[in-house]
């Protein structure tokens, strides 16, 4: 009897397979049950999709909205805030990874904000790439995603902005909202903060863990994998006076994983903290002029224990303070400013020996790093309304990093600016150019690519011009193209759970495409939706140029919503995109008197070749039944419901026998995306 036994690489991969489609992804199904104790439903009121905050004040705001009641029809893997983006043209995302990028950018040139606080890699299971995100969707009020141009408010990150907006306190009564599945418990409080007898604010407190180690502990396998997690969030708003109010936040994410195997080279052990903490204080000077204050502290902590040696421990720390000032004047300008001083720790252990092509070749990679610094960094920009149908969005940044090599400029300056042209009611045309630069901190040195200190930011130029067009209140189309220039590009994020067989570190690059989205309500119970996005993105290394990893040629996504009653909804769509660029392998076997004792690892020209084109058909029903104490809502989904074979990458793969272990053949192998995925959930409301 033969199996197939795969190397570090691969074996990894075949962990994460196992994860995901059995649990994680509920490949059989899940229920949930939630209890919310004398309170409403509460709604997302709004997530947005918009090129930038730049707007014409009648009310044509660049965005495409969708309300929390359409994000839980939609057939999502897991209810992810961060997964809502995915289904967007010029996104591009996978099923494993709540992560994505956005226009031939990296995953990391895209800001997480919460409440106003940019986080530090916000996601749970990081050996597993980043599966899930640490903030709850039963936590959000709005999430803006900007894809490109943005004004100056937003900084240091080349690619996009997902900006999210908590839910406010329940101001009315104390109320908890409980939820249960295959694979996390979920637990909400919120109430109302009185001072004799008057309304103050409100308080807001959620807590999450997953027992995915629970659930892998009663199936009969012989290796152990024990990945855990949990995360909580805290909220508390107090008024102060009728022009001050406090609101302190607070977000803690925890990750263990345990992984042991008959091959000591993929064992693993890690775990990972993750805390921010950060307080605003508003003052209203009137209606029109208002100030932000933020403090803020945090700490992020990795120790990652990988074969018999290998470790990659990372501790970080940070403190510091921000304002924020925001002013209308003369109703034709809105003036926003801002300052930040950020203090940051970082120390790194780093020893990992990098697999290489060849036969069991290795390339060691030591880095010893404790450094301490800190960034300046401002904003100013102004929204200026030249007219009734023309207005102007005028801004820049500065940053200085004082702990960069002693012979490297220390400071940016972003130029930011955009143009919106409404020729016509329905109508509106915009523009937007921005040098966008994201700062190799402390906090990112990457030193998987031997790099140990902190030179120039990344940079990019952007270019936007775009077209809003919504000739009835029930039809809109948005058309936008796009050209950005990348330059002094540093390293490449690497996440665990997808171990890419070659890494390239490029100087610069450049994409290019265009996006279009489309949203027609047919009548009050039949909406269709259509995306579709071109894009080419490529990059250059010692004059040498490739296509980028996240180059996608063309992505396409149909949907279809129809009310069938009051209480049953049917949603429908189709998923498409070519093939991404991967990297040709050459597994050779060597011998040695008529037997293989080796294979020979190589690789062909990078990006060369393109993976098979992925399409899934998904559905999702759902069932509505509301009482007179409590509510009933169940939903039936079906992610690839035609089971596709879509294919995630090509990985190294040895044939051995099971008697002698002794290699038989050496294979290149797929590594499959996900399956057919039935899901079956329940929600109760009380």
């Amino acid at each position: 009897m033969h199996y197939i036994k795969k190397d570090t690489i691969t074996n990894r991969y075949t962990i994460k397979n196992l994860l995901f489609q059995f649990l994680l992804f509920q490949i059989l199904s899940f229920v949930s049950i939630s209890a919310q104790v004398n309170q409403e439903p509460v709604e997302l009121e709004k997530i947005v999709v918009t090129p930038g905050r730049f707007m014409i004040y009648d009310g044509t705001v660049p965005q495409l909205s969708l309300s929390k009641t359409e994000i839980e029809q939609f057939p999502l893997i897991g209810n992810d805030i961060m997964r809502s983006g995915h289904i967007f043209p010029g996104v591009v995302a996978s099923d494993y990874s709540a992560r994505f990028s956005v226009r031939g950018g990296e995953k990391d040139g895209v800001s997480v904000r919460l409440d106003g606080m940019e986080l530090y890699n916000p996601y749970h299971l990081q050996d597993f790439g980043g599966a899930i995100s640490m903030i709850g969707l039963k936590l959000i009020q709005r999430a803006d995603l900007l894809m490109g141009g943005f004004p100056a408010e937003y900084g240091q990150k080349m690619s996009g902005v997902y900006d999210i907006t908590t839910k406010s306190p329940n101001p009315d009564k104390i109320s908890a909202n409980f939820g249960i599945d295959l694979i996390n418990t979920t637990l909400l409080l919120e109430g109302p903060l009185t001072t004799k007898g008057t309304d103050k604010g409100g308080w807001l407190l959620s807590a999450r863990r997953g027992y995915i180690d629970l659930i892998l502990a009663l199936i009969d396998i012989d290796e152990q994998y024990k990945p855990q997690y949990a995360d909580v969030y805290g909220k508390f708003v107090y008024q102060l006076t009728n022009n001050d109010t406090i609101t302190l936040n607070g977000l803690y994410g925890w990750d263990k994983n345990l992984i042991r195997v008959d091959d000591i080279d993929n064992n693993l052990e890690s775990q990972y903290g993750n805390s921010t903490i950060w307080m605003k204080w508003r003052h209203s000077f009137n209606t029109s002029h208002w100030s932000d204050v933020y403090v803020f502290a945090g700490t992020s902590s990795q120790n990652r224990t990988t074969g018999k040696e290998d470790f990659d421990n990372r501790d970080f720390r940070f403190l510091g303070t921000k304002v924020e000032y925001t002013a209308n004047i003369l109703e034709k300008h809105t003036l926003r400013s801002g300052f930040e001083w950020r203090w940051l720790f970082g120390e790194y252990q780093y020893d990992v020996n990098e697999r290489i092509a060849g036969i069991d070749k290795y390339r060691p990679i030591n880095a010893n790093i404790e450094d301490s610094g800190s960034d300046i960094k401002f904003f100013i920009q102004d929204e200026w309304q030249l007219h009734s149908k023309v207005a102007l969005n005028v801004g820049g940044r500065y940053i200085i990093q004082n702990y960069r090599d002693p012979d490297i400029q220390t400071y940016e300056i972003s130029p930011r600016i955009a143009l919106a042209v409404q020729p016509k009611k329905n109508l509106v045309l915009r523009g937007a150019w921005g040098i966008y630069h994201q700062p190799v901190d402390i906090m990112s040195v990457p030193v998987e690519d031997d790099i140990q200190s902190v030179g120039r930011a990344e940079q990019a130029i952007h270019y936007i011009l775009g077209c809003e067009y919504n000739p009835t209140n029930n039809f809109l189309i948005r058309l936008e193209g796009y050209y950005k220039e990348y330059d002094n590009l540093v390293g490449r994020l690497r996440e665990f759970g997808r171990q890419t067989q070659i890494f390239t570190s490029p100087e610069s690059a450049n994409a290019k495409g265009f996006d279009v989205f489309a949203s027609h309500a047919v009548s009050s119970q039949f909406t269709w939706g259509l995306g579709y996005a071109y894009g080419i993105a490529r990059e250059q290394t010692n004059d040498i140029s490739i296509y980028r990893q996240n180059d996608r040629r063309h992505s396409l996504f149909l949907s279809g919503s129809y009310q069938i009653t009051t209480s049953w909804h049917l949603y429908l769509s189709w998923r498409f995109h070519s093939g991404d660029p991967r990297t040709p392998l050459v597994h050779n076997p060597v011998t040695l008197d008529g037997s293989i004792i080796a294979c020979d690892r190589q690789f062909d020209d990078v990006h060369s070749e393109r993976l098979p084109s992925y399409h899934s058909l998904d559905f999702r029903i759902t069932k509505r039944s509301p009482y007179k104490r409590w509510n009933l809502s169940w939903y039936f989904q079906i992610l690839n419901l035609y089971n596709n074979t879509n294919v995630d990458q090509y990985a190294f793969s040895e044939m051995r026998d099971e008697d002698t272990n002794e290699i038989i053949g050496c294979e290149i192998g797929e590594e499959p995306l996900l399956p057919i995925l039935p899901t079956l959930g329940m929600t109760i409301t009380f």
